[in-house]
């Protein structure tokens, strides 16, 4: 989780009231400093294999006539645009070889401007490789910060060394961006003669329908003053709304945001599946339109995804949206499934009609003078039907809802916590069914929204192609001599070489809109299409839809893959623009009923109903070492080394619980013959702890093994340490096993967390081994499991029985780590993933040049202590290199009060400031403020008390000092603490 922190930025009338801009170029200060292995593999990579075969050479421009977007705009339009509205649309075609040295260099300028997306450094790419083949002396200008670079002419000039830096990779932080618009008469002059100055023979924008419309302002306040400079632009939004089908097909950075998103998705379905106790709620970032939702819900099959345009077309209120939810969750508890997932656009409460009328009002009430973003003020301005709406509204909504504005001087939907407030309306609702006797089940919801990870990560290899195609397109169309046009590249569904490319006036994609309470001209945005020529996509989510209420059929697509030669699924195109030009959906494949064992559903998955990855996955061979590679028990060789002991101190205690603590190790070695292989072996498996990536994989080997060994099974206990006790079992097969190999969570036979620590519970093990005959028991899970394995393997030797216990050390939290565990199955996986995160969000930071990311990380506890571990905060900060890692076991060594904690973080972001970084990520390890001593006390008191409660309950039964403290802290970690403890 993290949460975002602006630093205060100049505001615009400061850089409009700048009297004269530069005209020198800057130097340049902000290369990358370190590159990890993936990000030198993609950097390397050859950009010239996506540049499509028609803008090789010279090609010819052929000049076609562009359809307006709306035809009742169109006047205005064109009288806002005299100059520039004839622009034809332009489309290449294949040209002659022809000499650069019989050409002109050109010098032409690039910005980025507004949020970032993934693949900007390659449209940068596209555009200095382009000016290079049009003529090797030509040159590079790029604006700092986004436009106000221009008007202020601040800018550097982009060398090869530069722009070699930045190839494949993720982020704007090459030049930086900004969302700062060119708005007065001041700011267009002060353009003009900057680029005058400079000799700027085209200038390239780099954004989306707002900055590509400023754009094209642009290019006809410069064509009007007889500027030489052409304006052009490439279409950039992860939203998905800057698309003008056929010659805008998608927008950059679409599909690395949704992939990123359907990973993380895809992570909390399986873990939805592995605990069958938990709904996982999901808002995705994509302003209005619900383009990001719905590619996601293709990719990963949730059992819900709301769409603000169908919400809007049916007129859904709050209670619609509400009712029909209960009625999945209800109808799921009925078969079992207390569990699900659930996706909601951030645009959602826009389109619910109460909301969508308050929020109009509310725009444009707050834009007049002498209304002030309070309630008391905004109440006395609202209509009655809307101020009723806003006082119905949670205390936390309303106060979203009077959050700064966006640039545009609009609410910002980002901020508005739409899960909160269905999982608040489910849940009474629920509750009210549970008194009248029609639901029994439980509602405990999670969580997520995913945003800012998305839009700076590491692009794939589609918007890889597609950026590099849109600049070497912008740059042919500038040395062309044309302005006004928005960069156009099609004809995706073909390899990069045959796509075909051109160019499309802003001005035909314009319509009218209502911006700050005035008529402005934008580029129409491309909501979900629910009818007409592109609603294919909303066509193949509803033929799914009310299956996937009842059937979990989760798709999970895995991390993005770059392996082109060997891995298919590293080319994909987004499923969305596959659908709308044309390719079917592929079907759901068959799910077998689900078999209740217990407390839980039995759901075994096929090869064939994984996702293309995942099948791709299970046919890479496990690396084993040497002693293991031929999985066979006759080929290894174990022996007895040194004998173990605990600390020396703790001898006599440890004896009271344990006959031998002097147990030696083993090893294992490759046999040189062949040693006797046991026959008729039953080897029983448990989950006992969370889940952790890898756990499969560990059955996979086990199973592989006990093959060599005549008769023998392996039998899954189903439920974790419930299904041990209970005796609910599977035989694990290789047939069975092959479709979960290289799959996470633990979904094949789930898990609890419950201990096995009372002589009763020990005497029942006992007697499941003993009724199925078990020669082993192997008892998966972190520090607590393994430690439980211990004193089921010590009850065994007293009474007598014949089955050997083994544990495993498995956790995220890697907390196990000793002179004898190396590694804890799962961490790995769990750093890098995270790690991934934080990467995207600190190049997301170093782009945008004005946020504070503070990210918390997962950390675990230790047996019997009360110190949470910070060993994956750790991991991830070495592999990301925040600026600041606030670690649970410094701070407690240290017993740093709250005040020496925050000075210590005040102190960085002060010294970064002096060097103008009003920017950076800050890791948090989970456990910290457990660690702070006053903390801990107030801690340990409430843990004593029973939860959920409130703080008039708790107030009372709190000592004089953590009453005070608790009274000081903020409404919403006052929340957090009285919120029900979870396991």
């Amino acid at each position: 989780q993290f949460q975002r922190h602006p630093c205060r930025t100049p505001p615009l009338q400061a850089f409009s009231a700048m009297s004269q801009p530069e005209f020198a170029p800057k130097p340049y200060k902000r290369a990358r400093r370190a590159y990890s292995a993936l990000q030198k593999e993609r950097l390397a990579a050859e950009c010239q294999a996506y540049l499509p075969a028609v803008l090789e050479g010279c090609p010819q421009v052929v000049k076609k006539q562009a359809i307006p977007a709306s035809e009742k705009d169109s006047e205005t339009i064109k009288g806002l645009f005299p100059q520039t509205y004839d622009t034809p649309l332009v489309e290449f075609a294949a040209g002659s070889d022809g000499t650069a040295s019989a050409r002109s260099p050109v010098k032409v300028a690039v910005v980025l401007s507004g949020g970032q997306a993934p693949g900007g450094h390659n449209v940068i790419a596209g555009i200095f490789d382009g000016i290079k083949r049009w003529h090797p002396d030509s040159t590079m200008i790029g604006f700092l910060d986004g436009p106000h670079g221009i008007f202020t002419g601040n800018f550097v000039e982009v060398t090869a060394e530069i722009m070699d830096g930045f190839r494949n990779t993720g982020g704007f932080d090459m030049l930086g961006s900004g969302r700062h618009k060119i708005e007065t008469e001041e700011q267009f002059a002060n353009s003009m003669k900057v680029c005058n100055a400079i000799g700027l023979d085209g200038l390239v924008v780099i954004g989306g329908d707002d900055s590509n419309t400023n754009g094209a302002v642009l290019a006809e306040y410069f064509k009007a003053k007889g500027c030489k400079t052409k304006v052009v632009g490439a279409p950039k939004t992860i939203d998905g709304d800057l698309k003008c089908p056929p010659h805008i097909p998608i927008s950059f950075g679409f599909d690395t945001a949704c992939k990123t998103y359907a990973t993380l998705v895809g992570n909390v379905a399986v873990d939805a599946l592995s605990a069958q106790k938990y709904y996982h709620i999901v808002r995705l970032m994509g302003r209005s339109a619900s383009n990001i939702a719905l590619e996601v819900a293709l990719l990963t099959r949730p059992n819900a995804c709301l769409l603000g345009e169908e919400v809007s077309r049916d007129k859904k209120s709050l209670r619609d949206l509400t009712m029909d939810l209960a009625d999945m969750i209800e109808q799921r508890s009925k078969v079992g499934k207390d569990y699900g997932v659930i996706i909601l656009p951030e645009g959602l409460i826009e389109f619910i009609p109460e909301f969508e009328r308050l929020m109009s009002e509310l725009n444009d009430k707050l834009a007049s003078p002498g209304v002030e973003a309070t309630e008391e003020s905004v109440l006395k301005a609202l209509s009655p039907e809307n101020a009723e709406c806003f006082k119905y509204l949670p205390e936390f909504i309303r106060a979203q809802l009077l959050l700064d504005r966006d640039p545009h001087g609009n609410v910002q939907v980002t901020k508005i916590e739409t899960e909160k407030l269905l999982a608040a309306t489910v849940s009474a609702e629920l509750e009210q069914r549970r008194a009248a006797g029609s639901y029994k089940g439980s509602f405990k919801a999670q969580f997520h929204a995913y945003g800012y990870e998305g839009r700076a990560g590491m692009p794939t290899i589609f918007d890889a192609s597609y950026c590099y195609a849109l600049g070497a397109t912008a740059a042919t169309l500038l040395a062309h001599g044309l302005t006004g046009l928005i960069a156009s590249v099609k004809n995706l569904l073909a390899p990069a070489k045959e796509w075909q490319c051109g160019g499309v006036p802003v001005t035909s994609l314009c319509v009218i809109e209502r911006r700050k309470g005035k008529d402005k001209p934008v580029i129409k945005k491309a909501l979900v299409e629910l009818e007409g020529g592109m609603s294919q996509p909303y066509a193949a989510y509803m033929k799914l839809r009310s299956k996937l209420r009842m059937v979990d059929a989760y798709n999970v697509t895995g991390p993005i893959q770059y392996d082109m030669k060997d891995c298919k699924a590293s080319t994909d195109i987004p499923i969305t623009l596959q659908l709308e030009l044309g390719k079917d959906a592929a079907p759901l494949s068959d799910i077998p009923a689900p078999k209740k064992m217990g407390e839980f559903l039995y759901i075994p998955q096929s090869l064939e109903a994984r996702s293309e990855l995942q099948q791709w996955r299970t046919k890479r061979p496990h690396q084993v070492p040497t002693s293991l590679q031929e999985k066979s028990i006759a080929a290894v060789q174990v022996s007895e080394v040194n004998a173990t002991m605990c600390a020396e101190q703790d001898m006599s205690y440890m004896r009271k619980f344990f006959s031998s603590i002097e147990a030696p190790l083993l090893e294992f070695k490759a046999s040189e013959g062949r040693t006797p292989v046991p026959a008729n072996q039953r080897i029983g498996v448990a989950f006992c702890g969370r889940q952790a990536p890898g756990c499969h994989d560990l059955l996979c080997g086990m199973v592989d093994v006990l093959r060599s060994s005549s008769s023998s099974k392996v039998l899954g206990f189903v439920g974790g340490t419930h299904g041990l006790f209970e005796k609910q079992w599977i035989e694990l097969t290789p047939e069975l096993c092959k479709a979960y190999a290289g799959t996470g969570g633990l979904e094949l036979l789930g898990r609890t967390v419950d201990r096995i620590k009372s002589t009763e519970e020990l005497e029942k093990v006992r007697k499941v081994c003993e009724e199925l005959e078990l020669t082993g028991l192997v008892l998966i899970g972190g520090a607590r499991t393994n430690t439980d394995a211990a004193y089921v393997a010590e009850h065994f030797k007293k009474s007598g029985a014949k089955t050997a216990i083994i544990g495993v050390p498995c956790g995220i939290e890697g907390n196990m780590v000793n002179e004898f565990v190396e590694a804890s199955v799962g961490f790995d996986s769990a750093a890098k993933a995270v790690a991934q995160l934080v990467g995207n969000t600190a190049i997301d930071g170093s782009s945008a040049r004005k946020y504070y990311y503070f990210l918390r990380i997962m950390d675990g506890a230790n047996t019997g202590g009360r110190t949470s571990s910070s060993h994956l905060a750790l991991e991830v900060a070495l592999q990301t290199k925040p600026n600041m890692l606030l670690l649970t076991e410094e701070v407690d060594e240290k017993r740093m009060s709250l005040r020496e904690l925050v000075k210590e973080v005040a102190d960085m972001v002060a010294g970064r400031a002096t060097d103008g970084n009003n920017f950076g990520t800050i890791l948090v390890a989970e456990g910290l403020l457990a660690a702070i001593p006053e903390f801990r006390s107030l801690i340990n008191e409430l843990e004593a008390l029973p939860m959920p409660s409130t703080p008039e309950k708790v107030l009372p039964e709190l000592t004089q000092w953590s009453r005070a403290l608790f009274q000081t802290l903020p409404d919403f970690i006052q929340r957090e603490l009285l919120l029900e403890r979870q396991s």
